[in-house]
């Protein structure tokens, strides 16, 4: 049996994303085992990579959170989320206001910002201002879920 390296999740030699967390699976990936090390060299750090990895939100479906309709690529330095024309991410529901909110490529990796949206931005379902954003992190804006997957 194979598991998913993210989140344990059952996976086939033929998916090339996780049904459970969306984590993009590698052709051939074997899984492996990561035991962290508490020690006094231990230190906690930032890979000096991590504003530069690629990340996209997966759209998720209403039904259950499973995978669903689109994959929207975090390219930019700033990717803009709203009801607007303008937006980088386009969402066509009341909920969302024109300018909602912004993901920020950084030094420390990804950055969700509500810009003063009406209904909030909601990280695992914690309404937020703004956070760091993690592998598998669920992001929700207005009736819009995604799934955050860096790759």
């Amino acid at each position: 049996m194979m598991v998913c390296p993210n989140c344990a999740a059952e996976i086939t030699p033929k998916m090339r994303f996780c049904a459970e967390c969306g984590m993009k699976l590698d052709a051939g990936q074997s899984t492996v085992s990561f035991a962290p090390s508490f020690g006094e060299d231990a230190e906690q750090h930032v890979p000096s990579d991590a504003g530069s990895g690629e990340a996209s939100l997966i759209e998720l479906d209403q039904v259950e959170g499973t995978a669903g309709r689109r994959m929207h690529d975090i390219d930019d330095e700033v990717v803009t989320v709203g009801r607007g024309q303008e937006s980088s991410i386009f969402l066509d529901d009341v909920t969302v206001s024109r300018k909602h909110a912004e993901i920020l490529r950084g030094e420390r990796g990804f950055l969700i910002r509500d810009v003063g949206s009406l209904n909030g931005t909601y990280v695992n379902r914690v309404r937020v201002d703004s956070v760091d954003l993690r592998n598998g992190d669920e992001i929700q804006v207005g009736k819009y879920r995604f799934r955050f997957v860096l790759a």
